[in-house]
């Protein structure tokens, strides 16, 4: 790699140092013209040959060029930029730790549980952070351990905190209370299927049951007299109806990223936030904001700004009237947690209005409906059924 060097001749008479620069053999590159002065560029290893034979001239060095003056920068700035690269170092490392793990529970027990199964898998104070796949793979971990004890566990990152918060399982168990029960209906319906496993079953399939009959029985009777209570347990189906409605509208306005993103930086304090750089995206837009740090109460953001954009679709009445369909049967799945199956569905009215479709449906479900009902004898040494109190 040749080193230039930028060079200023003073002479009255530039033509003529020309001639001389050209005898001595030495290399010239951009000259510029200037009052009493010749600049231009040679070869560093030229310098000292050239001021022997130009001792008349007054020959100043301007400037390197090239690598060798960002050589000569970096060299100059030495400090300034060991101490940056010193610095970005620290706050990388100090950003990456743990300075603090908050777990969020009223049970102390389940507390230093779970911060001691975080331990056993690394998540420790002054320890560095993990990623966010690694948080997921141990929150599974440590509910698939602790299945019995942890409902929900989330960890959230804060910076430097770690805040983790759980819910504990509870399991009701009504055993230690009560060992005695019916199976009532919480529907009517029309039964479908029934499997008993303990008691007695007091339906048929094909009957027709109102919601609170007793489809299992927990007093087991000889000759009309009760000869033991017990806490009934089975499975019941029944054909339960529903009548929903829904409504959908035709013109639907979808949003779509382009794939035009940037970059921006977002400083937030309390409740304010603050854009450094104007933002590039002047229609509409999703932001996403990456945390980053936080210094003197101020938190600092990367943000990234998508561009969106819009477009109208309409639907024909067909279609809107399957999506309609379709929301009736999300609308019931949420609805309905123990549902086996749809047994039959019929679209009572259908209407159009105003660029909406309205639809009333008639829908038939295969749906458990046996619940506990458990209750107590009121005396100890009564067989009379009549003497049970019910508690629902």
């Amino acid at each position: 790699m040749k080193h230039y060097i930028l060079i200023r001749i003073k002479t009255t008479s530039k033509t003529s140092l020309l001639l001389k620069l050209n005898k001595l053999n030495v290399e010239i590159n951009n000259i510029i013209y200037e009052k009493n002065y010749l600049k231009c560029q040679i070869l560093a290893k030229d310098l000292k040959r050239l001021k022997k034979y130009l001792i008349s001239y007054e020959v100043e060095i301007i400037d390197e060029t090239g690598f060798y003056k960002i050589k000569k920068e970096l060299k100059r700035n030495s400090l300034i930029i060991t101490s940056i690269i010193f610095a970005t170092i620290i706050f990388l490392i100090l950003s990456n730790i743990i300075v603090k793990i908050n777990i969020i529970h009223e049970n102390s027990y389940l507390r230093d549980l779970i911060k001691n199964a975080l331990e056993e898998k690394g998540v420790t104070r002054l320890g560095f952070k993990k990623s966010y796949d690694e948080y997921e793979k141990i929150i599974t971990s440590i509910k698939e351990e602790y299945k019995d004890l942890i409902e929900w566990l989330e960890i959230d990152v804060e910076g430097m905190i770690i805040n983790v918060r759980v819910e504990e399982r509870i399991i009701n168990d009504y055993t230690k209370d009560y060992n005695t029960c019916h199976i009532i209906a919480n529907k009517s319906g029309i039964i479908k299927s029934i499997t008993t496993k303990i008691g007695v079953t007091e339906v048929s399939v094909n009957d027709y049951v109102n919601k609170g009959d007793i489809l299992i029985n927990g007093s087991i009777k000889l000759n009309d007299e009760v000869k033991a209570n017990v806490c009934a347990s089975g499975s019941v189906y029944a054909e339960v109806w529903y009548n929903i409605k829904a409504s959908i509208p035709l013109l639907e306005e979808k949003s779509y990223d382009t794939g035009k993103m940037r970059f921006n930086i977002m400083v937030k304090k309390g409740a304010n936030e603050t854009i450094i750089l104007k933002s590039r995206i002047n229609t509409t837009k999703r932001v996403e904001n990456i945390y980053l740090f936080k210094i003197f109460g101020y938190e600092f953001y990367l943000q990234k700004e998508y561009e969106i954009k819009s477009k109208t679709y309409t639907y024909t009445e067909s279609e809107g009237t399957s999506k309609a369909i379709k929301l009736i049967r999300e609308k019931l799945a949420l609805k309905l947690d123990n549902f086996e199956s749809v047994l039959e569905e019929k679209v009572l009215q259908k209407e159009v209005k105003n660029n909406n479709i309205y639809i009333d449906m008639f829908v038939a479900v295969k749906e458990q409906i046996g619940v506990k009902e458990y209750f107590k004898e009121s005396r100890s040494d009564t067989n009379d059924e009549s003497n049970n109190e019910y508690i629902n």
